[in-house]
């Protein structure tokens, strides 16, 4: 709703770029809020990297996650790929028999420092490096290395690190600058299957569920329900 000379106007969105005065046909363009889009656009983006871990990691003996952080206030995101690439190099040469696959995702601090969580499995039953060799290996600062053998949505364990500043949820959206690649993935990891219908899945593997209808012109026309499964969850967990 718009006030000109006076007049209460009504205006409806055409798309995301334009709307349309319903009572005079007036069109004009949308003002947007960079600030806003760009946080909506990392929801989405977090939203995406949610599913993609959860096509690829189930919290199982073979999987590591892994904090790899700065001693110093550093704050420069191409060298936190560079140091991360170094790292990966010296991981691998290091089990020269094993095959890695891995997602990496960016945090920042609001004092400004980078630091990276990854998520690392390998084509193995098991997988055990202690983090003192993790730590010497990347050789920037502290790290912290540990399995996640109780959380069955591994995807909304990490998300709640990117973008959740302690009680204050979505509060670390604000530190990401505008266009930062958050998040790497290394070739072998899956893209994860969406299905359209009804799945004879049972819902003793579901780990989250959201639905949400869609309205034109105040009238509910469709109701669509999102699901995941991590089809490894054990029940007796």
């Amino acid at each position: 709703m718009e006030a000109v000379n006076g007049a209460a106007l009504n205006w409806r969105k055409l798309d995301k770029d334009t709307m349309i005065n319903v009572e005079t046909g007036e069109v004009k363009e949308i003002q947007h809020n960079a600030n806003r889009d760009s946080k909506e656009s990392l929801r989405q983006t977090i939203k995406k990297l949610r599913m993609i871990i959860n096509a690829n990691f189930f919290g199982a003996e073979n999987e590591l996650f892994i904090t790899l952080t700065y001693a110093e206030n550093m704050q420069d995101t191409k060298r936190l790929y560079r140091d991360f690439d170094k790292f990966m190099k010296k991981l691998k040469r290091r089990f020269k028999d094993l095959r890695f696959e891995y997602i990496a995702c960016i945090e920042p601090q609001e004092r400004g420092a980078w630091h990276i969580h990854l998520l690392l499995k390998a084509d193995t039953e098991e997988l055990y490096i202690e983090n003192e060799l993790i730590a010497d290996l990347w050789g920037q600062g502290f790290t912290k290395t540990q399995r996640l053998l109780q959380v069955d949505n591994v995807g909304a364990y990490l998300s709640a690190y990117l973008i959740n500043d302690g009680d204050k949820k979505g509060q670390r959206l604000h530190y990401y600058p505008s266009g930062v690649n958050i998040y790497r993935c290394s070739k072998g990891i899956k893209k994860p299957a969406v299905v359209i219908g009804d799945m004879c899945i049972d819902d003793k593997h579901k780990v989250y569920e959201k639905s949400f209808d869609i309205v034109v012109d105040d009238e509910v026309v469709n109701r669509v329900t999102l699901r995941q499964y991590n089809l490894l969850r054990d029940t007796g967990r």
